[in-house]
């Protein structure tokens, strides 16, 4: 439990820090957020113009200061990864990537759309399915729901249900 909360207490300095050094250094790049300027009567939005140029990415930072707080917390002698918890650490960063995928089109288009909502939204979806299967099929994890404790109500559930019950939480 005392790694659960140094690895978040790491995690958060880190992303403070980095969050602030990613600001400066995509501002410095002049690599900013492209707001839309116009709604679909051709008219100006200005609510969003306040906006424009807001360096966009800093979900680098939150994902590296992740990975840094875990890692530091269990170089510790005594302290064992757990199989289930780096699944769950690669399914962080392969989502990210898709975030970065998103944001990256954005800045390159200089368009405030990137990949389209709708196929973002069925590609997190798969992952999540995916992440759920490797996690029912390569680790030993509990597939009984129970909303208190281990055992309450304690309904086991098969396979396909399960992967898509942890499917949906995960999404």
């Amino acid at each position: 439990m005392i790694a659960i909360f140094m690895s978040g207490a790491i995690s958060m300095a880190v992303s403070l820090v980095g969050t602030r050094f990613l600001i400066r250094f995509f501002k410095n790049l002049g690599k900013g957020q492209p707001i839309l300027t116009k709604d679909e009567n051709n008219a100006v939005v200005a609510e969003h113009g306040h906006k424009h140029g807001t360096p966009t990415m800093g979900g680098i930072a939150i994902v590296v200061s992740a990975i840094i707080g875990y890692g530091v917390t269990h170089m510790r002698r005594g302290v064992v990864f757990s199989d289930q918890a780096l699944i769950m650490l690669f399914a962080v960063v392969i989502m990210a990537l898709l975030g970065l995928l998103d944001d990256v089109a954005k800045v390159r288009k200089g368009r405030n759309r990137g990949v389209f909502w709708k196929v973002k939204g069925y590609l997190t979806f798969a992952m999540s399915i995916g992440v759920a299967l490797v996690l029912a099929l390569t680790t030993n994890v509990a597939r009984t729901v129970s909303l208190t404790r281990h055992d309450f109500p304690g309904w086991h559930l098969p396979l396909p249900l399960w992967v898509l019950w942890v499917g949906f939480m995960i999404f």
